[in-house]
């Protein structure tokens, strides 16, 4: 029954339902689903109190706090980097959803602080950007993260993806070559570079 009520939960919160989905929450007593309500809605005290109660059960709690502490200038908390890559952007394309425009440029704002736990912030931020219609911003943070490791073949690959939402098709087709001169089996450019030759 829990496990159904935390489905619709979850589908309510896609919907940009929060209140809904707080309700379903609430009933199934799932406290880090009713912070992340509290989150998403920008009622950043609140989601605070809430996930204090649970941070010691769940890894999920403790990445919403370090990131609340990254929104409010106060970290208490402090993300690991497998937290970075297993939410963060869930977490900043369910922002997008939200509209909470504030919140996504304090976190962008940060990824130099990031850097410190998960050096690959800075793609991960930039496949959310272009995920979201902002190639230009994109295409600065997977330079950065280019300037870090230059022989990551997804972030060639991602630079492609930018280039051809700013209908660059050559610079594309030469991001997405040098992601395969780094990884000669990089399948996602294979494909991409046959899909608009």
């Amino acid at each position: 029954m829990n496990k159904d009520i935390n489905i619709q939960g979850k589908t309510e919160l896609k919907l940009l339902h929060p209140e809904e989905a707080f309700e379903c929450f609430n009933q199934a007593g799932n406290i880090v689903g009713c912070g992340y309500c509290k989150f998403l809605t920008g009622e950043l005290q609140e989601s605070k109190v809430l996930l204090s109660l649970v941070k010691s059960k769940y890894s999920y709690a403790n990445w919403l706090l370090a990131l609340i502490g990254i929104i409010t200038d106060k970290n208490d908390y402090y993300p690991t980097y497998f937290q970075i890559r297993n939410f963060y952007e869930q977490d900043l394309e369910m922002l997008f959803l939200y509209k909470q425009h504030q919140m996504i440029e304090k976190i962008l704002n940060k990824n130099i602080y990031l850097e410190n736990f998960n050096k690959e912030i800075y793609k991960y931020s930039a496949r959310v950007l272009n995920n979201n219609n902002y190639p230009f911003q994109a295409e600065k943070f997977i330079k950065k993260s280019l300037d870090i490791w230059y022989k990551d073949p997804e972030s060639h690959f991602i630079l492609g993806e930018i280039y051809l939402k700013e209908k660059e098709k050559e610079k594309a087709k030469t991001a997405l070559r040098k992601a395969l001169e780094v990884e000669k089996e990089y399948y996602p450019a294979e494909l991409k570079l046959k899909s608009i030759s």
